[in-house]
This record gives C-alpha cells, structure tokens and sequence, in this order.
C-alpha cells in the first residue's frame, strides 16, 4: 500500500466511524472494519506490543502480558462474535459525546505515525469496542500498573489507578474510558 492509500484508508475508515451515532450503529461499523484485518494482522499487532513490552522490569511485564493479549484477542472475539450472532439491537442507545472527539484522536495519531498506521487503527478499532459500546475500560480488569496497583471493580464500577494521571497523554484511552479513578 502507497503511503497515500493508507492515509487515504485512515481518513475514510475515520469517517464511517464518525457516522455512527449509536451503540449498534458503532458496533456494525467496527465489525465491517476489523473484518477487513487478517489473522495475520492481529499476529503482527502482538509481535508489536511484545517488542514494546521489552523495555519493561521482567516481574512488571510478566503481569502485564496476559492482559494486554485479553485486552487483543478476547476484544477482537468479543466484536466478532456479537456481531455475528447478532446480538447488536440490544445496543441501541446513542453514543457519548467523547466519542467524535475519540475519532479526532485516533485519525490525527493513525496519521503521524511512520511505522504500520494500519495496525495502530486495528488497536484503535478493538479500543472503540470495549470505550463505547461496551462502555468497559480500554484496559481489562486485572491490568496492572506500576506501584502495584490494577485496573478493578468496585461496587459495579470501573476504577483505575492512573485514570486521571494519563489524561495528558496525547494518544492515551485515558480521557475516553469510563473507568473512575481509584482512591489509592
């Protein structure tokens, strides 16, 4: 792919995004989408995560390996499963409004990127899911965080050690995911 078919690729995949308003709308979107992404691709997604993980403390990125495959793999089976099954009308509610916001994001990163922008929107795609039509965290439960503190549930709701302190991360999920941030 010519570097202007990928730009070219982000941009329209951005603006079918944009389109959707609800939940299911989204949802169908994404499907469509990360359909178009082989077995192979979502391989060399984890072959990448796995060489940024190595710069990691081993114990730390022991802990942290298996939750960001679950946070890959089982979205990845979560969207395609629901959409097969056809279980998306009973998510028909509108989206929030840090969604079109989300898209501004993810269009402008996807776009400056050098290396493999394609996989970055699959990242992006399978974040979309769990943010807003799951209305999960972009990190699974049970993610840990450097002090020893994780990603949990508490009373029903998502709590998060570092929500509030990654909002100045230009690129993080932080400022879209519902998750509260936790006390300790």
């Amino acid at each position: 792919m010519s570097p202007g078919e990928g730009e070219t690729d982000i941009r329209r995949v951005c603006a079918r995004l944009r389109s959707a308003t609800t939940r299911a709308e989204l949802a169908e979107v994404l499907y469509r989408e990360v359909s178009g992404y082989s077995l192979f691709d979502l391989q060399a997604l984890r072959g990448r995560v796995e060489r940024d993980l190595r710069s990691l403390p081993a114990g730390y990125r022991q802990r942290l390996y298996p939750r960001v495959m679950e946070q890959l793999f089982d979205t990845h089976h979560a969207l395609i499963s629901t959409a097969r099954r056809g279980d998306l009308d009973a998510l028909d509610e509108p989206l929030t409004g840090q969604f079109q916001e989300f898209c501004g994001m993810v269009e402008k990163t996807c776009l400056t990127l050098e290396s493999d922008p394609r996989l970055s929107l699959l990242y992006y795609l399978l974040a979309a899911f769990n943010l807003f039509v799951l209305d999960r965290p972009g990190h699974p439960v049970g993610t840990p965080f450097p002090g020893g503190f994780e990603v949990e549930v508490r009373n029903g709701e998502y709590v998060c050690p570092v929500r509030e302190k990654a909002d100045d991360v230009e690129n993080a999920l932080c400022p879209y995911c519902p998750a509260k941030q936790s006390d300790t």
